[in-house]
């Protein structure tokens, strides 16, 4: 029991790794600054994946480790994007400023 419930682990970080690999590629071939900025890369790394072939990207979201982490780890982002009031036109730009300003 305890085996299928490492496998299935595992198959769901292959997934969600491929996912992100895939969906780091489209975004770096629409607008690559904008991509780095919402993935929160460097240009680099940004540019290393977006240049991967299809089995290396397999290759690499079979990995057992999370390729992407979340950035929800500052209580003024978390608070900019789910405040009570009725969400107003700069609240998202409030989001982006402060992801920006914690950028690794």
């Amino acid at each position: 029991m305890h085996q299928q419930a490492d496998a299935d682990s595992l198959r769901q970080i292959e997934t969600l790794n491929l996912s992100y690999l895939l969906l780091v590629q489209r975004l770096m071939r629409e607008h690559e600054a904008e991509a780095l900025f919402r993935l929160g890369l460097g240009r680099e790394v940004g540019r290393l994946l977006a240049s991967l072939t299809p089995t290396q990207l397999v290759a690499l979201a079979r990995s057992s480790v999370m390729l992407y982490r979340f950035r929800l780890d500052d209580s003024l982002l978390v608070a900019a994007l789910t405040e009570a009031e009725p969400p107003h036109a700069l609240q998202g730009m409030h989001a982006a400023i402060v992801m920006a300003s914690r950028r690794d």
